[in-house]
């Protein structure tokens, strides 16, 4: 179920500064670039039912609302490129997505600064409201989990922007509902989500790679991780399956064919951004 518009967020700043009426512009700047990164890739998610990040800025566009007088709050909204050849849907259908779109993209945001500051808690609050919403738009529980875990992953930097006024020119900034999983984001958060160490190992899972070069003595290989829509940029590989060493084994017949190969692998990110996987085993066929 696509739809073009999501409803308002509210970005609110509290506290130091911001109860006069004023945040530091520099500070203020960098916080509403890595507002705009979320929500835009949480209204991807919800609008278009995918992620991609490098296409985030081509399909969703993040658009500031008038600033309301006497308080430190923004409203922002998001629609999608090409709005017009939106599905027609009858009002009240029409209404129903949008509140789901938008309790989905605000609850995708919280769950990525939720994650970065290490608050469990609101992790599962805020994914428990996604999969709800994301699912009543149409996505199955799989599908929906994956895209708010790989938004989360992506967007360490884009939630170091957004607690940048906090301790010296506001106290907190909220993204929009509780009801949505929305929470103030405090001085302790942003120590959090500053020190936390950029690398990290994803779970468990099945890709479909081309592996592009592979060495047989040191078990390292280059990969390109294979989609519906394109290949995404290579990225290092090691390979720990021991069957690697056996002549003719899968890794080598692939390379050899320059054909994909469904693989078992945990990805390692890097602030955010996917910088290798370890390969241990190929991806049986279910019966």
């Amino acid at each position: 179920m696509n739809i073009e518009q999501i409803d308002p967020i509210l970005l609110k700043f509290e506290g130091l500064d911001s109860d006069l009426h004023m945040v530091e512009l520099g500070a203020l700047a960098a916080s509403l670039q890595g507002a705009s990164k979320m929500i835009g890739a949480a209204a991807q998610v919800s609008l278009t039912g995918r992620f991609a990040k490098r296409d985030v800025g081509s399909s969703v566009r993040v658009l500031g609302l008038p600033p309301q007088p006497g308080s430190y709050e923004f409203w922002v909204t998001a629609v999608t490129y090409g709005a017009s050849v939106a599905t027609p849907m009858l009002p009240i259908i029409q209404a129903a997505a949008r509140t789901a779109a938008t309790k989905a993209t605000e609850a995708i945001v919280n769950s990525t600064i939720a994650r970065w500051a290490g608050r469990k808690k609101e992790v599962q609050q805020s994914n428990d409201v996604a999969m709800k919403a994301l699912e009543e738009m149409g996505h199955t529980a799989r599908a929906a989990m994956e895209m708010v875990e790989r938004v989360a992953l992506s967007h360490h930097a884009s939630t170091k922007l957004l607690v940048h006024p906090i301790g010296f020119s506001a106290s907190t900034v909220q993204i929009g509902h509780t009801s949505s999983g929305a929470f103030k984001v405090t001085e302790a958060d942003r120590q959090e989500i500053e020190r936390v160490d950029p690398v990290e190992i994803g779970d468990e899972r099945v890709l479909r790679v081309l592996i592009t070069e592979l060495d047989l003595v040191t078990k390292s290989c280059k990969v390109s991780i294979v989609d519906a829509e394109k290949s995404v940029k290579r990225v290092p590989g090691h390979i720990t399956d021991p069957q690697i060493t056996l002549p003719g084994n899968p890794y080598s017949s692939a390379f050899d064919s320059h054909s994909p190969i469904d693989v078992k692998c945990k990805p390692q990110y890097a602030d955010g951004e996917l910088d290798r996987l370890f390969i241990s085993d190929v991806a049986k066929e279910e019966a």
